[in-house]
């Protein structure tokens, strides 16, 4: 990252390069708490998990607390705060159901909860009672694997879907596959 900005150290306006100051070399905030921009990534649905890792382990070594034992008590400070906002962006983007929540808010948009739109979709509720009764009564290691590959292609399609509906703006289509997308997950979870 190389940007223009005022120091919090030495107070010169300067390049900040790699998040330190150019002339003191002190650390320097992030400042941004949106978690596409922290990451540098398009804001899109499906993302590139490698490039999403790989740029938080960059982030993570420039900014770890565990770098600043023998620093400033800012520059600690700073540490532990953006470290901390690295992780919970992560965290938030590598998990699909946050990342929908995420976009639809850059939109200005309000989120439904899930409850709401659970049962303003009875089909929707009806397809994942049925999905779980199918899991309940599974009765050895084959039907559990062959329903574990047909709720990964389920995940698979509806996440095709998704970023579809967010390309062409269909903001509440994107949303209430959303929800369907997070019973599958967990679903998907609980079947180990």
């Amino acid at each position: 990252m190389e940007s223009r900005g005022s120091c919090w150290n030495c107070k010169i306006q300067t390049e900040i390069v790699e998040f330190r100051c150019k002339t003191c070399k002190r650390i320097q905030k992030v400042g941004k708490t949106d978690p596409y921009e922290i990451f540098s990534l398009k804001k899109k649905y499906l993302i590139d998990y490698e490039e999403l890792e790989t740029k938080y382990f960059q982030l993570q070594n420039i900014f770890h607390p565990d770098k600043f034992v023998n620093s400033t008590n800012e520059e600690k400070e700073i540490s532990v705060i953006e470290s901390s906002n690295i992780n919970n962006a992560y965290n938030l983007l590598a998990n699909n159901v946050d990342r929908i929540k995420i976009l639809i808010k850059s939109k200005g948009l309000k989120i439904k909860s899930d409850l709401e739109k659970t049962f303003s979709n009875k089909s929707l509720l009806e397809e994942i009672m049925d999905l779980q009764d199918k899991c309940m009564s599974i009765e050895n290691d084959k039907e559990k694997k062959k329903i574990k590959m047909e709720i990964k292609g389920q995940i698979k399609n509806v996440e095709l879907k998704i970023n579809e509906h967010f390309e062409k703006r269909k903001f509440s289509e994107a949303e209430n596959l959303g929800v369907k997308l997070s019973y599958l997950e967990k679903i998907n979870k609980n079947l180990g």
